[in-house]
């Protein structure tokens, strides 16, 4: 059975059979919703590159990469190291060219069995893929369902609302996480040649945290394993983050009589976690003790214990009370 982050208003989580598709009618398309259409124009194929093509590109590319790897006697190594990084990811943009190439356009026949009827298939329609490696563009059919349209294609392969791919959202928010928005988005450039805009890589972040709560509230939904750890470990912190003021953060010399500097809001930080006992002799502990750095020769490194089932939690909005019982209860 597949399971597909489906394009709707609510993010909501929808699960797709073998042979079916389960749609609705408030599908996105490029990050804009759909408007209904009246009637499908005669069937246009957009651009889609054979098979073969794609194939050559790639053969052309990695060839290419062995001949300046072999021309490069004597040269610094971390240029070469750059270069080749440089190859790699144009030869990475073109192998997932040729992923979609694969697809066969999303054609599924003529019609498809969905949850809202039967879908008929209309016209090729183009949309962008901004990946790791690159921005593309991706054709495949839509299909309607009177004056609703959708596809298909996009669900079975889980892409994303907009434009921007599952995986480089994810590395757009580890850079979030560490720093200012404009930090990420010029070592996106220098290291991956990657040219996104700061509003972009903070609507990127934005959206991402909106399936926060449906991600967890489907995973309680899974059956869960029979295996048990031996402990439950939970944990809270309280951090200051400082509030913008919502008339617009004004710069001044100096503060004005009468005036504050924002002030601060406590955001509450928590986090759940399982783990299993990480069981040591006495002989063990006076040994690390003792000799932190000793090892016995040809002892095998002990495995220790790793937390499982960890659950993050920050918020500013809720009451201490209630961030403590969602983490509690998760």
């Amino acid at each position: 059975m597949l399971l597909a982050m489906f394009a709707t208003s609510d993010m909501a989580e929808t699960k797709i059979k073998p042979g079916k598709f389960l749609i609705n009618h408030k599908t996105y398309c490029r990050g804009e919703e759909m408007s209904p259409i009246k009637t499908l124009p005669a069937n246009t194929q957009g651009e889609n590159l054979s098979i073969e093509s794609c194939i050559g590109s790639c053969k052309d590319k990695f060839n290419q990469m062995l001949s300046e790897v072999l021309k490069a006697k004597d040269q610094e190594a971390h240029q070469v190291e750059a270069s080749i990084f440089k190859r790699l990811m144009e030869l990475g943009l073109l192998l997932l060219t040729l992923f979609f190439a694969n697809q066969n356009q999303g054609d599924y026949g003529e019609t498809v069995t969905t949850a809202k009827g039967i879908g008929k298939r209309g016209i090729v329609s183009g949309r962008s893929y901004f990946s790791i490696f690159g921005k593309l563009k991706v054709y495949r059919y839509l299909y309607h369902i009177g004056s609703e349209c959708f596809a298909p294609f996009d669900v079975i392969l889980n892409l994303p609302v907009r434009c921007y791919s599952y995986y480089l959202s994810e590395v757009v928010n580890l850079l979030d996480i560490q720093g200012a928005y404009l930090e990420g988005v010029k070592l996106l450039e220098r290291f991956f040649g990657l040219k996104l805009s700061v509003s972009a890589v903070e609507t990127i972040s934005s959206e991402s945290a909106q399936g926060y709560e449906d991600y967890y509230d489907l995973k309680h939904t899974l059956p869960k394993e029979a295996k048990k750890e031996d402990f439950t470990v939970v944990s809270f912190d309280g951090k200051g983050v400082p509030m913008i003021k919502e008339e617009g953060a004004k710069i001044k010399g100096r503060q004005g009589k009468g005036e504050k500097r924002q002030k601060k809001k406590e955001a509450l930080v928590g986090v759940k976690y399982t783990i299993n006992a990480n069981v040591r002799t006495p002989e063990e502990v006076a040994n690390n003790l003792v000799y932190p750095d000793k090892k016995k020769q040809g002892e095998k490194p002990k495995q220790v214990e790793r937390a499982q089932d960890i659950r993050y939690i920050a918020s500013v909005e809720q009451p201490k009370r209630e961030v403590m019982e969602e983490i509690q209860n998760s």
